[in-house]
């Protein structure tokens, strides 16, 4: 039997593993049909959201407290624990997924190129928020024709 250290650990690889066929499928296959199949809807994120929550829910009541008054230092506190930093991290990877997400549906109804879509999805998938600036900030200001089918 899993120790609650050991159980944290292996949901921690398979959430950070799980996520990467999606990221690869936006990137480098973006009009596959197996990619529109899988991104045109939020499923890929309800896996880690439910994870998630299966580690917040029970944990509500504190929470609530810390968020509802929140401090650096509180905060501080809850994530320097390893169910807390795990926490942190679904959620990070279920944000980025859904930042990544707006980014490749967004990217090919506006004809984004390969370049600028690998690049931002790499930024999004690293560092979040940073790779959805990328491409807001470069994308092609007009829509392609939305009759048009992508794949």
């Amino acid at each position: 039997m899993m120790s609650g250290m050991e159980l944290m650990n292996a949901i921690f690889l398979v959430a950070t593993i799980g996520v990467g066929p999606f990221w690869f499928l936006m990137a480098l296959r973006p009009r596959a049909t197996i990619t529109h199949r899988l991104m045109r809807t939020p499923w890929p994120v309800v896996g880690i959201g439910l994870i998630y929550a299966s580690l917040v829910l029970p944990n509500v009541g504190a929470i609530l407290e810390t968020l509802l008054s929140p401090t650096l230092a509180a905060i501080s506190a809850s994530l320097a624990t390893p169910e807390g930093s795990l926490a942190v991290w679904l959620h990070v990877l279920a944000f980025d997924l859904l930042a990544g997400r707006f980014i490749w549906l967004d990217g090919l109804s506006r004809g984004v190129g390969a370049p600028l879509r690998i690049a931002s999805l790499t930024l999004a998938l690293m560092f979040g928020p940073i790779g959805l600036l990328l491409h807001l900030a470069l994308r092609p200001r007009g829509v392609q024709d939305p009759s048009q089918p992508v794949s």
